[in-house]
């Protein structure tokens, strides 16, 4: 067993109660079960209540909303889902904080390369996994490996997967295999964090 707190932030449309961060939560619990904590934004919140699709709040706010969130007092994985885990990027000055993964890291709007979110992996403090689809609009693999990473920052590639991690039929695996994959992934990495 992991001695590891997690927490945990959706993305910028969907909250815990998509399908996918649901059947995540269920797996890593089933697998390792450590304490997990769900980030929900305070706009989602509002999307929730009111039925109305709304705009994340700015970003540094986000950033305070995570934060204020983190217990320092216990050891800790801040995670998060494309928009949730580049919050957890900026998070990693807390005391207890001992490292980030990301489902999806989003590395550029789609289409939009040129515009890309290097720097907010160039702060980190701590080691980063970065779980990516192969075909993620958001960062494939064929621009990420052209980039000078960090060396903190490790990126596990799930082959044919997209942003939300689903796969061509091509594969043989369905979504819940899927999960199961990156939650292994996650705790093969965390298991050697643990014991560097």
């Amino acid at each position: 067993m992991l001695n590891f707190s997690i927490y945990m932030a959706h993305g910028a449309s969907a909250g815990h109660e998509s399908a996918f961060l649901k059947k995540l939560a269920a797996t890593i619990c089933r697998n390792e079960p450590a304490q997990y904590t769900p980030i929900t934004f305070d706009y989602m919140v509002e999307m929730t209540s009111s039925g109305r699709r709304r705009p994340p709040a700015k970003f540094n706010l986000l950033v305070e909303e995570y934060k204020n969130k983190i217990d320092p007092k216990i050891n800790t994985i801040v995670c998060g889902k494309s928009l949730g885990g580049r919050v957890a990027t900026q998070c990693t000055e807390i005391n207890g904080v001992a490292g980030v993964v990301c489902f999806g890291f989003p590395f550029y709007p789609q289409g939009k390369k040129d515009k890309h979110r290097l720097a907010f992996l160039e702060a980190l403090t701590v080691p980063c996994l970065i779980i990516q689809g192969t075909r993620d609009a958001l960062g494939n693999k064929e621009w990420v490996d052209q980039q000078n990473l960090p060396t903190n920052v490790t990126v596990s590639w799930v082959e044919g997967a997209d942003h939300d991690f689903k796969v061509l039929k091509s594969s043989g695996m369905n979504q819940e295999e899927v999960i199961t994959d990156l939650v292994n992934r996650m705790c093969d990495w965390l298991k050697l964090l643990s014991h560097s």
